[in-house]
């Protein structure tokens, strides 16, 4: 029960990473999804990707912030259960879309820049779902950093592919484009700097207060 107390943000993030995917298996079973049950899985496994994708870069500045430490725990399960949804979302097109052939494929990359920019995100994100464990942190060292730092333009081109997608419905695409620019933001040095002095300065004024 203490472990729990202290922790509940990990089964927490675990149960609401996995909640979507029980939903899809259960909408199946049920025979509930859409007409174009393939498109609707398709594009759902992507935006989920996408939001788990953006949730997991949101962990750093969370604890910048508000000094909540752990929203590091949960940032490596959210990163790689992202890069599971977001290897679904690939599979379903290659699978259903495309059915297998190569050269659907490739005719699709060279004529939508949406489906480039979606693959060359996917490839960024494969070296860093592989050596996501603490035995490849420490085999790599200071390298392990530097190579999980493409996640910074992993999730912007993720943006650009839902982005170009469909220009139809923008909304929710530039959300993200927003949400992930302040995320990079808070990220930089200087930025980070001054929040650490603020929050200083916050404690010291409340400390003084009580």
């Amino acid at each position: 029960m203490r472990w729990l107390q202290r922790n509940w943000h990990r089964p927490l993030a675990h149960a609401g990473a996995l909640l979507p995917l029980v939903g899809l298996f259960i909408n199946y079973w049920r025979d509930d999804l859409t007409f174009n049950s393939v498109r609707f899985v398709t594009l759902r496994t992507g935006s989920v990707g996408l939001l788990l994708l953006v949730l997991s870069l949101a962990c750093t500045p969370l604890n910048t912030l508000f000094g909540w430490r752990g929203a590091l725990h949960i940032r490596r399960p959210l990163g790689l259960y992202a890069f599971l949804y977001i290897t679904l979302h690939l599979l379903l097109y290659v699978w259903f879309d495309a059915m297998l052939d190569m050269r659907f494929v490739w005719r699709d990359l060279s004529e939508r820049r949406s489906m480039l920019v979606g693959l060359v995100a996917f490839l960024l994100l494969v070296p860093l779902a592989l050596t996501s464990t603490q035995r490849w942190q420490r085999r790599l060292g200071r390298g392990w950093r530097m190579l999980h730092r493409l996640v910074y333009l992993a999730t912007p081109l993720s943006v650009l592919h839902f982005f170009w997608l469909d220009r139809d419905f923008i909304r929710q695409p530039v959300i993200y484009a927003v949400a992930v620019g302040v995320l990079l933001a808070l990220r930089l040095p200087p930025v980070r700097r001054a929040i650490g002095r603020g929050r200083a300065l916050l404690v010291s004024a409340i400390l003084r207060l009580v």
